[in-house]
């Protein structure tokens, strides 16, 4: 979280290529080398350059995508392109998942290794990228400095873009936190055995590449106004009545969750894009990325004490009331403010 916003900034000024590029090499250096930690500080180290590889790659590989579709005039590609590399995403992480379970059973050092060697061919693949043509300035330590400054302030620079940020940040926040977190153990206070929760975790994510490819990709559905509205319409569905789920019947409210993440990548980037000027694009971005690790840490934090006490279940009924003191008022705010502002 920490190195998002560095990271972003050097991206606009180095450029992005070269920024994901150094994602991809330190990342893999840190998961070929966890087979051989054998201390806590070993695993801190080496974890510190995988979250750190996240951070260089995360704004950067977004900024450079947009910038081309921009740069050749075709901005509204752009969304059905991400959409196709989440499908892919989604179906990799189906497949890996069921895949790295029985390697881990026949070697449990080769998980890491294959995935320190996929990270390997990823750097490859970067050298190849062409890097759209923006308006940067020359790298020095005082334009670094102002990069990061007037980076970090472009995703608030209008009334309009600020509602949106914030907007982004708590359905990012929110979103990011069941992904990685609150899912799997409310999955588990569903009552599913451990091999039938890895079963339907997967028919779920299968569920969430058909919504991809029939619905999220169509511009003509998901227009700035309906994809506004739909995200505060899912995310109290999906949360509010957690304290009442109990089984199979619990499954359609953690797929709706399930297809938060999802959408903010598919529907709800492309907004805040739109609002951003090239130069200050992977800076601005990592901002909002570093922000939702702000809301990711605030709400794991705050957990601890409700789950131990009340359940993850109440948690996420907890996640539905904080998405209604902030994502239904912004939501009005957005549909009741001037988009020219942008």
């Amino acid at each position: 979280m920490i190195m998002e916003l560095p990271s972003g900034a050097l991206a606009d000024l180095l450029g992005r290529r070269v920024t994901i590029l150094i994602g991809f090499l330190v990342g893999s250096l840190g998961y070929l080398l966890v087979p051989f930690a054998s201390s806590f500080w070993h695993f801190l180290v080496l974890w510190f350059f995988i979250g750190m590889s996240d951070s260089f790659r995360s704004g950067s590989e977004e900024a450079l995508l947009y910038d081309s579709f921009k740069q050749d005039k075709r901005e509204t590609a752009y969304s059905k392109v991400y959409g196709n590399g989440n499908i892919i995403y989604q179906v990799g992480l189906i497949t890996a998942t069921f895949l790295g379970g029985l390697i881990f059973e026949y070697a449990q050092h080769l998980p890491f290794f294959l995935l320190g060697l996929s990270m390997v061919i990823g750097a490859i693949v970067t050298v190849f990228y062409i890097e759209p043509i923006i308006d940067s300035e020359t790298f020095t330590l005082s334009n670094y400095k102002k990069q990061i400054i007037i980076g970090a302030k472009e995703a608030f620079k209008t009334t309009y873009s600020k509602y949106l940020s914030l907007f982004y940040i708590f359905v990012g926040g929110i979103g990011w936190s069941s992904t990685l977190f609150f899912n799997a153990y409310i999955m588990v206070d569903l009552g599913f055995p451990d091999a039938l929760r890895g079963y339907l975790t997967a028919a779920m994510r299968l569920i969430n590449v058909v919504l991809i490819t029939k619905l999220l990709t169509n511009a003509k559905l998901f227009n700035r106004k309906r994809t506004l509205i739909f995200f505060p319409l899912i995310m109290l569905f999906g949360y509010l009545p957690g304290i009442w789920l109990n089984g199979f019947w619990g499954l359609p409210f953690v797929q709706a969750v399930m297809i938060i993440s999802t959408a903010r990548w598919i529907i709800l980037s492309p907004l805040t894009n739109e609002v951003f000027s090239s130069k200050y694009r992977a800076t601005a971005i990592s901002s909002l990325s570093m922000l939702i690790g702000v809301v990711y840490i605030s709400l794991t934090s705050i957990s601890g004490f409700v789950i131990s006490n009340y359940g993850v279940k109440t948690m996420y009924s907890l996640l539905g009331v904080i998405s209604l003191v902030t994502v239904v008022p912004l939501t009005y705010k957005l549909l009741t403010t001037d988009k020219a502002q942008a």
